[in-house]
């Protein structure tokens, strides 16, 4: 079934880029269509212009419709998160964004928020660990990334992704158990405590890698980290830089995990599960990595709606 998307821009080759990509997908791009056509449950798709000049017509539309195309760098580009409460914010690389946001729009259109399939060919390189307590967290996840070959990446992938992994699973293993115990009255642990998690609770790390980059994803089965928390930790950590003084040990984890990422993604359900996901994409040149302004996205699934896993 063919799906309706509004492209608002005024630039010709972003609109070309976007209709290159949408030729293997179910998509038809409507260039600045009538606003009353477009208005109610369509996707949208526009630049960073289109978007503030479109700002009255845009508040009332569901921010999981809406995808912003950004040439800004990271910092601004987490000012205008927090500003109109963005759950997609594209950067605007060149041959890039265009597939990425059609990548997003079939995910959204199929409702298949979880795992690494979106990102990933179905002939990828994969390895899954679950994990109930933080002893040789990093000794696992340096075994698991031997599995991959780096040898089209620059430098230093596989350090980032051992950061990235840690900070997440640290995260996972203390601050859902941290809340659970808090809202049972009882003392919350700090990082040096020992936590064991069983069933249900272990947190799945899955690694992935395809001929267009490599993917980490962390699960938990929490559910805790909402879009409000999450904008507001990582608005702090931009403007501040400094870890927080908590016993779960918020710090710079989520922060740096978004630097370490071309793309930074968010699957979401409140109190059952929360998974980020962190895309770094095929790159032989550091300087071709650091320089790509990285995108963001937060999916929701809604208790009640019919979500395949």
């Amino acid at each position: 079934m063919n799906t309706h998307v509004a492209v608002y821009t005024e630039s010709k080759s972003v609109f070309e880029q976007l209709k290159l990509a949408s030729n293997t997908t179910n998509f038809i791009l409507e260039l600045n269509p009538n606003w009353e056509e477009f208005k109610d449950n369509h996707f949208i798709i526009c630049d960073l212009l289109s978007f503030e000049d479109m700002q009255d017509k845009f508040e009332k539309v569901s921010r999981s419709l809406i995808y912003v195309i950004s040439p800004l760098p990271d910092e601004e580009n987490m000012r205008l998160l927090e500003r109109y409460e963005l759950h997609h914010l594209v950067g605007q690389n060149e041959q890039i964004f265009a597939p990425e946001i059609m990548n997003h729009l079939k995910k959204s259109f199929a409702n298949k928020i979880w795992g690494l399939n979106t990102y990933i060919e179905d002939e990828s390189t994969v390895k899954i660990i679950s994990l109930s307590d933080s002893k040789h967290t990093n000794e696992m996840i340096q075994e698991a990334l031997k599995h991959f070959d780096f040898n089209e990446y620059f430098a230093s992938p596989i350090e980032y992704l051992q950061v990235m992994a840690n900070e997440l699973i640290s995260n996972s293993l203390y601050k859902g158990p941290n809340r659970k115990r808090s809202e049972a009255g009882l003392e919350g642990l700090d990082r040096k405590s020992p936590v064991f998690l069983k069933g249900s609770e272990l947190v799945q790390v899955t690694l992935g890698m395809d001929t267009k980059g490599v993917a980490l994803s962390v699960q938990d089965s929490f559910g805790g980290l909402s879009y409000e928390l999450l904008i507001k930790s990582l608005k702090r950590s931009f403007e501040e830089k400094t870890v927080m003084d908590k016993k779960d040990g918020a710090g710079l984890g989520l922060y740096l995990t978004f630097l370490h990422s071309n793309q930074f993604i968010i699957n979401y359900r409140k109190d059952f599960r929360t998974e980020v996901i962190c895309i770094i994409d095929k790159n032989k040149r550091y300087k071709n990595y650091k320089q790509r302004i990285r995108s963001f996205h937060f999916f929701q699934e809604v208790t009640g709606e019919k979500t395949n896993n």
